[in-house]
């Protein structure tokens, strides 16, 4: 469970528009308390929807400004929509005083910004408007007011309207409101958590739904009781839409992406020579998907219709850049035109980890591919991740097959047993305490992936002082050799090796202890197991995956030293974790062979599992903090 191990959980667990997230999760605990920058006092917001699906959103918002160094930040406020289906305005905008005078903002105190092509051209990657308002006079309890409306010309989805918002349950808020108006026959499934649901009723032709929300004492974070993965129905918020369930957003999405990815001309030729002579179908499908991913930079794509419609593929080719949809699409329609079957594929990119029950589109928010032929999953849209692989928190996740005749389905879990480690140290101590060596590690899977990516990475300068910063991080004063050995390609295996001089690799005197421990850290090293079960087990679950790593040292001791005791040898077998560990004395010194096996077989772990994990580590770390007792004479 090396991912449990090595990385903190997550905080951050809502959904919100960019107000909510700027103003209500820089907050604190407690409304009005003096440790809270800026607490959102009022959030009114409106979203009129007409018949097509287009929408008018109007909203209303005041903070407080409650610290000095916040001042800066709550100064400006700015809006933004796209140029060619939107139109946009900031309504009203002024400061009020404490005193309860308002001081609206001048007309020479807003900024307005359009991204376009050059001489009248379309613009490539964004055509959004940027208004900001710079509020007048600003000081500490002064509040900021902002009345804002950005109306669609266009519906992202003919005929459809959905939309999630989501409030922190760590920021404070007031008085917050979120109102949607749709036309009386137009059917609206709606989803609500944690919010106050007010009675649904008639008004200008329209049923109007509203949910309110506030937050006077927010929750304070607790690792143990917050950390890890939440559920949507924990989190306060609301969903809406107009989808009847997910197989309609993949029609929908379908209907305007996969007309992009029909094989051209262009593409069957650059197919052809991506591939070669390649005939066998899983290798052509790795040389596109390599192609692509190498190939293509990421360029978002924030042109109307454009957040959910690929671009062109020759405008991507032309470009060599791309956003997640312009990956998918290139990659299905060359393979397509090699003959291999493929379908796109929209998951959530954050920490969600089941779809809720209302389908918003907002909520599958990224495009990969999935090869039938090979039951894979791959996303060339994230660099570095060889083929046959995904990142970390793409397994076990809900996914939408567009196109296909099943559209729901779940990526599978991270297989354990493509992650391994093999490390083979072979260390020489002198009398007075000081060592030299070699270390040679060999890694497989994603961690090889990072790794390589890493070193490739390093700048001349700290490629240099590597070894000497690494083994300085640890308390040992030393230096050494780098050799980073192949950092291209895209392969799920990567070796690097290390040679060291270290000048206190003993520092306990004639009478001492040491570990046998690497001299510097490697993505799947065992010693992680020396401190597992002293990690807190969180109420939640975790992300997790397992590894397999084997580890041997040849330790070469000077006469005049004598190990006094050493760590017992253990075979342990579990139902997550093996481990064995073998020491024993050599003409020369010491030979010490470890072997863990984490067996996690998924991707998700319960507190359940992770408490069960903990037991079993323990043992492990028991072993590994094992101190070798020794002394050392005088010739």
């Amino acid at each position: 469970m090396s991912t449990a191990l090595r990385h903190a959980a997550r905080k951050s667990i809502v959904l919100a528009t960019a107000a909510i997230l700027n103003l209500g999760l820089t907050a604190g605990a407690r409304a009005g308390e003096t440790d809270h920058p800026i607490v959102t006092q009022l959030w009114h917001a409106t979203y009129d929807v007409q018949q097509d699906g287009s929408a008018t959103e109007t909203v209303d918002l005041r903070y407080q400004v409650l610290q000095q160094r916040a001042i800066e930040g709550a100064k400006t406020y700015s809006i933004s929509f796209s140029t060619s289906i939107q139109a946009g305005e900031i309504v009203e905008a002024y400061t009020l005083k404490k005193d309860g005078r308002k001081l609206p903002v001048p007309p020479t105190n807003y900024q307005h910004q359009t991204n376009d092509g050059r001489k009248g051209a379309s613009p490539f990657f964004s055509d959004r408007t940027r208004i900001t308002a710079v509020m007048p006079d600003l000081e500490v309890g002064d509040s900021v007011h902002v009345r804002y409306r950005i109306t669609e010309k266009e519906p992202m989805f003919p005929g459809q309207f959905s939309m999630a918002m989501g409030y922190s349950p760590f920021a404070p808020y007031g008085d917050a409101r979120l109102t949607v108006r749709v036309p009386k026959e137009m059917k609206l499934l709606t989803e609500a958590h944690h919010v106050n649901e007010q009675p649904v009723v008639e008004q200008d032709g329209k049923r109007v739904h509203e949910w309110r929300y506030a937050n006077p004492n927010p929750r304070r974070w607790n690792e143990e009781e917050d950390g890890g993965l939440w559920r949507r129905d924990e989190r306060p918020g609301v969903l809406v839409s107009t989808f009847t369930d997910y197989e309609s957003i993949a029609r929908a999405y379908a209907a305007r992406a996969l007309p992009k990815a029909q094989p051209t001309p262009r593409i069957q030729a650059l197919a052809a020579g991506i591939v070669g002579a390649e005939k066998q179908p899983h290798e052509k499908a790795r040389l596109i998907y390599e192609w692509v991913s190498k190939t293509l930079t990421y360029g978002g794509n924030c042109i109307g219709i454009g957040a959910v419609v690929p671009r062109d593929v020759d405008t991507v080719l032309d470009n060599k850049m791309g956003d997640c949809k312009d990956h998918a699409t290139v990659l299905q329609a060359l393979l397509t035109a090699a003959g291999i079957r493929s379908e796109q594929v929209l998951i959530n990119a954050g920490s969600d980890y089941e779809l809720a029950k209302t389908p918003v589109v907002s909520l599958v928010n990224h495009v990969m591919n999935y090869l039938p032929d090979f039951d894979l999953y791959v996303d060339a849209t994230a660099k570095e991740i060889p083929f046959g692989h995904l990142p970390d928190d793409s397994y076990s996740k809900p996914v939408i097959h567009i196109g296909a005749a099943k559209a729901l389905a779940t990526t599978p879990a991270q297989d354990h047993r493509t992650a391994a480690q093999k490390l083979r140290m072979a260390l020489k101590i002198a009398e007075n305490g000081s060592a030299t060596g070699t270390m040679q590690v060999a890694v497989k899977g994603l961690a090889a992936a990072q790794m390589r990516a890493y070193m490739r990475e390093l700048s001349a300068e700290d490629e240099a002082n590597w070894v000497k910063s690494t083994l300085a991080s640890a308390g040992m004063k030393g230096r050494g050799k780098l050799q980073k050995g192949e950092t291209n390609g895209l392969v799920d295996t990567y070796e690097f090796s290390v040679r060291f001089e270290i000048d206190n690799y003993l520092r306990g005197g004639a009478n001492g202890a040491m570990f046998f421990a690497p001299v510097v850290g490697t993505p799947h090293s065992v010693m992680m197991f020396a401190g597992a079960d002293e990690e807190p087990v969180g109420k939640r679950r975790q992300q997790c995956h397992g590894f397999h790593s084997e580890e041997v040292y040849d330790i070469e001791l000077p006469a005049t030293m004598t190990l006094l005791a050493m760590p017992e040898s253990v075979q342990l077998k579990g139902s997550i974790v093996d481990y064995t560990a073998k020491y024993e004395k050599t003409g020369m010194g010491v030979k010490v062979q470890r072997e863990l096996h984490d067996k996690t077989a998924t991707s998700i772990c319960t507190p359940e599992v992770m408490a069960e994990f903990r037991k079993q580590a323990a043992a492990v770390g028991e072993n590994l903090r094992t101190q070798v007792v020794y002394k050392r004479g005088v010739r």
